[in-house]
């Protein structure tokens, strides 16, 4: 937050410490007081540089709505329903509630396919939601246009709140638990000693504190960057239209999303007020926010709009007839991803953030608030908000410059179909593997993460290398089941250059990987072991492959998302004086990944090695020659085939690459994409973090205890944690899913149904070319046997699916080679 003169305002008392410091008096600030003193915490205390509302709050549309894209926002926004019907009787402050129910619209059969699949998930939290034809929609809504409507999902919990109303309830619950709310002092600085922040520097003097909370909203990115904590949003202009006052309109009328228009209405004391998702949004104040601007409106330029303003008007035709009038423009923060930043900064202790809910901060804010309340007080999170991690954000991302091409396509997708695969349009081509332009020339269509661009699949002769999306077979599907029977019949080829590369050294290497990790590290050279990284409470806090190089270095290797994240997990548990010392180097080498039953054949021709599986076996790497390149050659598979990975330094990437591609010939060598291995990893049952587990999951619960060394000296961190948890024989547990019927398609959080009931959901789904169905992996909640094994319950099993029920078939082992034959031969 800038620094200005405090005019001639006389100066405020402040307390000198406090317990915790909450910066910025909006929804989430005060949400987050509350929470505090309703968990009983005492001694805290909120500044607001202006008035309590009076950034971005007091202008939201106040919606209401309780189906979000993750498990964790929605769990938010349900909790924000149950809240409203509560805090009135609490604090004496009405929020201004309304349960009107929503309605949600489709005009063509991809976004009714989509709104039953929401549908779908609302199931998985007991949320209602019914499935309405068009002349059910319009008896609901009158005063729609019914034209091109195919029908919808009505949310009966559904409604609206008083933004300002709710947010000065949450305050005064948290004067009820004697938290310190101020007005008109500005934070311009936090304090920090060491890696620690430990108080706030105001224009009104300094409070030092124990826990500093940034809930600054669109200032909180630059309050961030004053000590390199990265808040990954961005202020975008936001439009709203509030029409004149409209006879007999009824009071109980639903919200209705026109997502295919791009618009919302809902009824606003006898008017209509109507919003957008923009098609041309534009970041606002990219050279810093105004100072002082409060309760300030932006400049309403119709262009930006009238494309959005004329589907309205055919929607509801009404809107012809009356008069507008408020024409509203204000600023929203907007994330990069489309995802909340809520958590630690990830370097510096008791710095907590919570920012960027892309104009949800109402649906959402209460909930997201009582989150990160646990987390200060517990000192973890008790749910998993792992997809929140404000870790997860690279340096560059945290940029203005990324952040101003990149946050304002957030706003565009507010109502834009949210396909399968989606890949950003912004901000892309920043980081590229040293094979990029040869994969290129091979029709590569790549998709992107972490700003890595990756081939997605590639296009064959003649097609265009564009992704066509759809919730059905989209245009890459019948290319990438060709790359998948090249994995499991011939040798493909896939570029792995992405994958995180931590190096780990000095002579307390070793021990301190015994101490980190699962795992035995205490390895000989030239081995590498699959191992999980545990945290204090026994939950999964990365899974690694680990080689070692000499007595004093290993490698650590991650998955692409999780490269900065693991970083700086394993430098926060660096002892003073330990000696050890962690380099990233994934952009140190290209890697290729090659897989398949003719990978060991086609090893053979390149290199001088012996690959035979006694000389070369799995879990062991060698350095060799491919051409006139140095290469490490490390036999691992991350496809359930037989198969290597090659390191290369980037001068010589290009060369390997030809030369495999040439000598692969003889054997139907292919390119491989993401879209492939991952249904390849999916058939054979390897998770990937973040979607088939994260920190709330214990090993047992994902098949991997087996990779728990619990007689190793020293023990694991997280040992005993872990060995209670098991003991306790906790779900849900980790199954494989694989439909019965070819047609229907995972992808990820469908519901899994067991006797028609629901007990569990889909956490990553692809289509097989091995099996000629969908397959998934899933969590499902089911208790062990007396002998501590998972034994599925027996009857029948479906997965929800737009409405449908599919039978499936459910197993506790991966359905492709379950004994890992192929993989080791």
């Amino acid at each position: 937050m800038a620094d200005h003169p405090a005019a001639s305002a006389p100066a405020k008392v402040l307390p000198k410490h406090a317990r915790v410091v909450i910066i910025g008096g909006g929804i989430l600030g005060c949400s987050v007081a509350y929470h505090l003193g309703k968990l009983g915490w005492r001694d805290i205390v909120l500044l607001e540089q202006g008035q309590l509302t009076c950034g971005t709050t007091w202008h939201a549309a106040g919606l209401v709505g309780q189906l979000h894209g993750s498990h964790a926002s929605t769990e938010f926004a349900k909790y924000t329903v149950e809240l409203l019907k509560t805090i009135e009787a609490e604090t004496g402050q009405d929020p201004g509630y309304r349960e009107s129910g929503s309605i949600s619209i489709a005009t063509n059969p991809e976004r009714l396919a989509e709104l039953k699949r929401k549908a779908d998930f609302a199931s998985l939290f007991g949320i209602e939601a019914h499935y309405l034809s068009s002349s059910e929609i319009e008896r609901y809504w009158p005063l729609m246009n019914p034209e091109g409507v195919l029908g919808g999902i009505l949310m009966p919990r559904d409604g609206s709140a008083n933004p300002i109303d709710l947010t000065m309830a949450l305050a005064r619950g948290a004067r009820q638990y004697q938290a310190q709310l101020l007005e008109g002092v500005q934070v311009q600085q936090v304090l920090v000693e060491g890696e620690r922040a430990v108080g706030v520097v105001t224009d009104h003097g300094t409070i030092t504190a124990e826990s500093v909370v940034n809930c600054g909203g669109m200032w909180a990115r630059a309050l961030g960057q004053q000590h390199d904590v990265g808040v990954p949003l961005h202020a975008c202009e936001h439009y709203y239209l509030v029409t004149e006052p409209i006879d007999a309109l009824p009071r109980d009328l639903p919200v209705l999303r026109s997502y295919c228009d791009g618009t919302y209405f809902k009824e606003d004391a006898g008017k209509l007020l109507f919003g957008f998702a923009h098609h041309h949004a534009k970041p606002w104040a990219t050279a810093g926010i105004p100072d002082p601007f409060a309760f300030e409106s932006l400049p309403f330029v119709e262009d930006d709009v009238m494309d959005v303003i004329e589907m309205a008007m055919k929607r509801v035709p009404l809107l012809e007839e009356v008069g507008i009038r408020t024409f509203f423009n204000g600023p929203e923060s907007y994330s990069y991803d489309g995802r909340f930043t809520l958590g630690t900064a990830p370097n510096l202790c008791n710095y907590f953030i919570l920012a960027g809910l892309n104009s949800t901060g109402i649906q959402t804010g209460p909930g997201a608030g009582r989150a990160l309340a646990e987390w200060i007080v517990n000192g973890y999170p008790t749910l998993d908000l792992s997809g929140m991690d404000p870790a997860r954000c690279e340096a560059f991302q945290a940029r203005d410059p990324y952040l101003q091409a990149r946050c304002p396509e957030t706003l565009v997708q507010t109502y834009a179909m949210h396909w399968p695969n989606y890949q950003r349009e912004t901000a892309r081509n920043i980081r590229r593997s040293p094979f990029h332009h040869r994969l290129r020339e091979q029709g590569a269509c790549f998709t992107e993460a972490q700003g890595w661009e990756r081939p997605g699949w590639y296009a064959p002769e003649g097609v265009e290398p564009a992704y066509a999306y759809s919730f059905g077979r989209q245009n890459w599907f019948e290319y990438a089941l060709d790359e998948q029977r090249a994995a499991r019949e011939r040798v493909a080829i896939v570029d792995y250059s992405m994958l995180g590369k931590i190096s780990v050294e000095g002579s307390g290497a070793e021990a301190f990987l015994q101490r980190v990790c699962t795992n035995d590290m205490a390895m000989a050279y030239g081995r590498l072991a699959y191992s999980l990284l545990l945290n204090e409470r026994g939950g999964i806090e990365s899974d690694v492959t680990v080689a070692r190089y000499a007595d004093d270095r290993y490698m650590v290797m991650s998955s692409i998302a999780r490269t900065r994240r693991d970083y700086l997990w394993l430098a926060s548990l660096i002892e003073p004086e330990e000696p050890v010392r962690l380099r990233d180097e994934t952009a140190s080498f290209g890697v290729l990944g090659i897989m398949g039953p003719q990978s060991r054949a086609l090893m053979a021709a390149v290199t001088e090695l012996d690959v035979t599986p006694e000389a070369f076996p799995f879990n062991t790497f060698r350095e060799c020659h491919i051409g006139h390149a140095r290469v490490t050659a490390q036999r691992l598979s991350y496809s359930g085939e037989l198969g290597w990975e090659l390191f290369v330094t980037p001068d010589f990437a290009e060369h390997v690459l030809d030369v495999l591609l040439s000598a692969g010939e003889q054997f139907g060598i292919k390119l491989l994409g993401s879209e492939a291995l991952n249904a390849l990893r999916i058939e054979k049952g390897f998770v990937h973090w973040g979607h088939d587990l994260a920190y709330t999951e214990s090993p047992h619960q994902v098949g991997l205890a087996f990779i728990c060394k619990i007689d190793k000296v020293p023990a694991f961190l997280g040992r005993e944690a872990y060995l209670q948890r098991k003991l306790e024989a906790k779900g849900p547990y980790l199954c494989s899913v694989k439909l019965k019927a070819s047609a229907p398609l995972m992808h990820h959080n469908e519901p899994v149904l067991r006797d028609g009931q629901v007990v569990g959901y889909v956490t990553s789904g692809a289509f097989s070319a091995h099996f000629n169905c969908a397959v998934g992996l899933c969590l499902i909640d089911f208790p062990v046997d007396a002998h501590g094994k998972t034994v599925l319950p027996a009857g029948h099993y479906a997965v929800m699916i737009e409405g449908e029920s599919i039978p499936a078939e459910v197993s506790v082992r991966p359905f492709y080679d379950p004994r890992n034959e192929r993989m080791l031969s």
